[in-house]
């Protein structure tokens, strides 16, 4: 008799257990068939761009433009959302589908909190619903033997929303310096962390900022309007960022770009040089490549000149320097060959480690300087730290502090007369879409990735189709490149020589399809 009551409490403890089991299994199977109107109304509970965010941060920005039609030159700090497909072993899935992906994940996790609170379960399921719509895997951690990556590429479409209609500016830049607001931070925070969403190679970083400069044009026909076709629809942004300048000096946007390295990002790039670097170019001369542009016509007409053996004898010296903007690269050698590639300079494409290459290269063929005049600017393709120490010593007209180029002065290449507009750097996010959706090769996918970009000249060339309103190559890779030197100055015949950090042959076959698109035109000769 003296058990009797022990008796009772274990079957008590049996029944109760029972049934908070069978509630549990209630619960759960409830969510899985709601999981639907649930991650629906997770969705909704995300942050979305409204366009009052967007004209708001448009009005602090203050930008200029080329002419009152045209786009504002602000650019909006959001990431590129909305129907997201990603093509992988011809299969396309859609944002939804890479959130049910995780839902075995998810209901693992809930039966493994057990709990009688329906409310700690729900928010466990929100924050694991949120948790996969970022990046879901961490970028590999750079060392000298690299892991192999073999997961299969995917090709990423982003079709853009939100539009917003930008006010009429003067011609004229003026030096701005937006605010730095509690306000702005988070707006700018806000849209870009929401947004971001992995691919299946996470470490390409195929997610991007918004920029609206280069939207509007009352240019007919432009190069912009034809990447819009079908053939180059799956990989044209339109509202790509091309140029990065103070507004990008935010914690956030370090803390979003330096999982990326070299020229696709800031890592190992110090947020005080970054901040000092960017705080400098705080005019709209920064953010917007044709701030010097008249409005002589409705076009702004490119032309863009590589170094390649093909333009030696070519005679198209003046029909270069007939365009609005000539654009040159490295050792970009004008004099003694004027007839065959012009004498302007508008836009001097270089990196710090291309231009002092090119200096002890190129010497004995002529390139003593770089190529300055009145209406030249100074392009920066950044790929370590040493580029924004050049930038920020070049500024300051003072000599550089640190690293490998410490105790040069960078007057003494670009002139001590520069302004704030002289320079502008290419933004990392445009830098990562080039190499994930023009020119990606395999090597992406093998322990050699970290060494691969689009060589400086390509860089320029898609730099420009992206600005410009039309566009004319000179000087880039043909089909028939072995009839021609690699240099238009060489002395004597040199044979092209491809190497593993370019993928010549892909870029060469880019231009052949952008040419036969009429998104450029290029020189071609037998």
């Amino acid at each position: 008799m003296g058990r009797l009551p022990c008796v009772k409490n274990v079957r008590f403890r049996t029944l109760q257990n029972t049934l908070l089991g069978l509630c549990l299994l209630t619960f759960l199977l409830m969510v899985v068939v709601h999981k639907d109107r649930i991650l629906q109304r997770v969705a909704q509970s995300f942050p979305a761009t409204k366009p009052s965010e967007l004209t708001r941060l448009t009005g602090i920005l203050k930008d200029t433009n080329r002419h009152p039609s045209a786009v504002n030159k602000s650019l909006e700090m959001a990431t590129q959302e909305s129907q997201i497909p990603t093509k992988s072993s011809n299969m396309t899935t859609m944002l939804p589908d890479l959130i049910n992906k995780g839902n075995g994940r998810l209901t693992k996790r809930i039966s493994s909190k057990v709990t009688t609170e329906s409310s700690k379960i729900t928010l466990e399921l929100a924050s694991m619903t949120a948790k996969h719509s970022e990046t879901t895997t961490e970028p590999p951690i750079v060392t000298t033997k690299p892991s192999r990556i073999t997961t299969q590429s995917s090709t990423v479409t982003t079709k853009h929303t939100i539009t917003t209609k930008p006010p009429n500016v003067p011609r004229k830049p003026s030096r701005i310096t937006p605010r730095e607001t509690k306000e702005n931070s988070e707006i700018i925070h806000s849209l870009t962390k929401a947004r971001e969403i992995s691919t299946t190679l996470s470490y390409l970083g195929d997610a991007y900022g918004w920029d609206n400069t280069y939207l509007n044009s009352s240019c007919p026909n432009r190069t912009r309007d034809k990447l819009k076709s079908n053939e180059f629809n799956e990989t044209f942004v339109n509202n790509i960022p091309v140029l990065q300048w103070k507004i990008h000096a935010i914690l956030s946007e370090y803390q979003r770009l330096k999982r990326y390295l070299g020229t696709y990002g800031w890592k190992g790039l110090t947020w005080q040089i970054l901040n000092e670097t960017l705080n400098l170019l705080n005019s709209s001369g920064n953010g917007y490549l044709f701030d010097t542009w008249k409005g002589h016509s409705p076009c702004v007409r490119c032309a863009v000149v590589g170094n390649g053996g093909i333009l030696n004898g070519s005679g198209m010296g003046a029909e270069i320097d007939g365009h609005d903007y000539v654009f040159r690269v490295n050792g970009a050698i004008t004099k003694g060959y004027e007839n065959d590639v012009g004498r302007r300079t508008s836009f001097f494409f270089f990196s710090t480690n291309t231009l002092f290459n090119s200096l002890a290269a190129y010497r004995k063929n002529g390139f003593h300087n770089v190529p300055h005049s009145q209406e030249t600017r100074f392009l920066l393709l950044p790929d370590h730290e040493r580029d924004y120490l050049l930038v920020r010593a070049a500024l300051t007209n003072s000599v550089i502090d640190r690293g490998r180029d410490k105790g040069k002065r960078p007057s003494n290449y670009f002139g001590t007369n520069l302004t704030t507009e002289h320079f502008k750097i290419l933004h990392p996010d445009f830098m990562r879409y080039l190499r994930n959706r023009y020119l990606w090769d395999p090597i992406l996918k093998t322990k050699h990735r970290n060494i691969y970009r689009p060589t400086t000249g390509a860089s320029m060339l898609l730099m420009a189709v992206h600005t410009c309103d039309q566009v004319s190559a000179y000087g880039f890779i043909t089909p028939n490149y072995g009839k021609f030197s690699d240099h238009y100055y060489d002395m004597s015949f040199r044979k092209i020589v491809f190497y593993m950090n370019h993928s010549f042959l892909r870029e060469m076959r880019l231009w052949q399809k952008l040419h036969k698109a009429r998104v450029i035109k290029l020189y071609m000769r037998d």
